[in-house]
């Protein structure tokens, strides 16, 4: 496992959550597909991978609208937070982004920004015992303004009082990656960390 680098001028950590502190990728993936199927709808993991980052129901109106699909997209969001809610039990933690929050809690502030709900993400972070690492979590819930608009990741900073430019982000996704470039941030793509791409 390689170790994932902490710049030396990072006064704040920031960290997405789905595909990059806990692996859900392929468990969300594979909800899509189920909730998709009965409407004879199917899609590419590389397609899947450039929606990553938005709020589960953009998701899905995104999803609905690309294929004509003759159900609501909140219909269609719901299927699928219950086929993923089935296997939950299951996620597993990255390991090389873990051993970051726990070499710097209590160090350095540590924030979770996400394109989760609220609710999901607090239910992911209890599930994987992470909540007591992070001093604030913002979720789709909390912005206006979704990845790769900088809104999420700025708020994390804006609550610790630090400058943008001393936050550190981690993220997976390509629209977070950009929403943390856009924020002035600097910025590191955990997926070439992993042993593995957890979305294969």
């Amino acid at each position: 496992m390689k170790q994932i680098p902490v710049n030396t001028l990072a006064k704040a950590l920031i960290f997405d959550m789905d595909g990059t502190l806990i692996d859900t990728i392929a468990g969300h993936y594979a909800a899509w597909q189920k909730a998709c199927a009965p409407y004879g709808v199917s899609f590419s993991m590389d397609y899947f991978f450039t929606l990553t980052g938005r709020p589960p129901i953009e998701l899905s109106k995104r999803i609905v609208t690309e294929y004509g699909m003759l159900v609501s997209p909140q219909q269609l969001f719901h299927e699928k937070e219950a086929f993923f809610k089935k296997n939950m039990h299951i996620v597993e933690v990255i390991h090389p982004v873990i051993a970051i929050v726990k070499q710097y809690h209590g160090l350095l502030p540590l924030a979770v920004g996400t394109g989760s709900n609220r609710p999901m993400a607090m239910e992911m972070l209890a599930a994987t015992g992470l909540s007591s690492f992070f001093d604030i979590v913002v979720t789709a819930d909390d912005v206006s303004n979704y990845k790769p608009h900088p809104e999420t990741f700025l708020n994390c900073a804006d609550f610790f009082g630090v400058a943008p430019s001393h936050c550190q982000v981690f993220e997976d996704g390509q629209l977070g990656l950009e929403a943390a470039q856009a924020a002035g941030m600097i910025v590191t793509d955990v997926k070439p960390y992993y042993d593995s791409p957890v979305w294969n």
